[in-house]
């Protein structure tokens, strides 16, 4: 399968709606399609790996709609070096991380009526140019990458369009908080192996390592977005980690699964191998104001969402349970019975 054609899982499904006005940014940084796409973002998954200092994400973008070429923008608080990462590393995280399935029996004619205490929900159970520095330019795959500095927004934004980035005016005011703070901003371009060939479906993963003394995910460009983001972070450290700082004060992140990973998945993901996981939707983009932050949590409690199946056994068994009752039932009465004729 060519490279480029990977660029479906996380770069789009199909367009939800004719006619509507593409939109840009994904959860962690600025989605820019081309002007004549109709592409947008919905939504992301990222893994993040921390280990004493040094910070290591892997991201991939969900996107509907198809583009020609398209462009992402990532912050991060230092030098990054700037990989491609495992193209199936979602779907292990995914597999690692999805609900454990109980089944309880119910007998007919009680299926679905919750007599039998069956419920089909979840819950959680333990479980163990000009002003700006182009530092460098490289090509990874379908990515054509360039790492920046810049004095300011408007001087980062204006060496994007030149450079041929469908860059939008508001990104130059969404840039300026991570300028100022002199964070490296990564920008990458998007583009199918083949000239005139449309990228659907997902991104590669791409892999971003740098110096950190935080575990942060980048989200403050989202409030770029004009549509609801959903983004899924696993977190892979020491240590299980407790969400402490929120992009949206009032949206907390769900919970999907804490735990100790063993087996081939230790190295794989994390050599400290202790997993946490959470998923949020942001329905109102422009409130998010800030990047996630992580921190140690208090303990190291395991934590697996399960989902209750009610499993029907059919008529017979229920006339074997009814009439295993009744003979049951008739020997208690008739017991009953006997000592009652003693007694008189």
């Amino acid at each position: 399968m060519k490279l480029w054609r990977l660029v479906a899982g996380v770069l789009g499904l199909a367009l939800l709606g004719v006619g509507v006005a593409p939109a840009w940014a994904c959860a962690c940084g600025g989605y820019l399609p081309d002007a004549e796409s109709r592409a947008r973002v919905f939504g992301e998954n990222a893994l993040v790996r921390y280990d004493g200092g040094q910070e290591e994400i892997v991201l991939s973008m969900s996107v509907q709609g198809q583009s020609k070429k398209a462009a992402w923008i990532m912050p991060v608080p230092a030098a990054a070096k700037v990989e491609l990462g495992d193209d199936g590393l979602f779907y292990r995280l995914q597999s690692i991380t999805r609900p454990k399935v109980v089944t309880r029996k119910t007998y007919w004619p009680f299926r679905d009526l919750g007599i039998m205490g069956s419920r089909g929900d979840t819950a959680g159970a333990p479980r163990a140019g000009g002003g700006v520095d182009v530092r460098q330019q490289m090509r990874l795959g379908p990515f054509q990458v360039a790492r920046l500095s810049g004095s300011s927004g408007t001087a980062v934004t204006d060496w994007l369009h030149t450079n041929g980035y469908a860059a939008p005016e508001s990104l130059a005011a969404n840039l300026t908080p991570y300028l100022t703070e002199k964070w490296e901003i990564v920008a990458v371009k998007l583009a199918p192996k083949d000239d005139g060939t449309p990228m659907t479906g997902s991104t590669p993963p791409l892999r971003l390592t740098f110096a950190s003394p935080r575990i942060v995910y980048p989200m403050r460009l989202s409030k770029g977005a004009t549509t609801a983001q959903t983004v899924t972070v696993y977190v892979a450290a020491p240590y299980r980690v407790d969400a402490s700082t929120l992009p949206d004060p009032d949206v907390k992140p769900e919970l999907l699964y804490a735990g100790r990973l063993a087996g081939e998945d230790a190295p794989q993901l994390a050599s400290s191998a202790f997993l946490t996981a959470y998923s949020v939707t942001y329905r109102e983009p422009e409130r998010i104001s800030a990047d996630f932050g992580f921190t140690q949590a208090a303990s190291d409690d395991a934590f697996e969402r399960v989902t209750y199946v009610t499993e029907n056994d059919g008529l017979w068994s229920t006339v074997a349970v009814l009439f295993g009752g009744v003979l049951l039932i008739g020997g208690a009465a008739a017991l009953v019975g006997r000592r009652l004729v003693k007694r008189r």
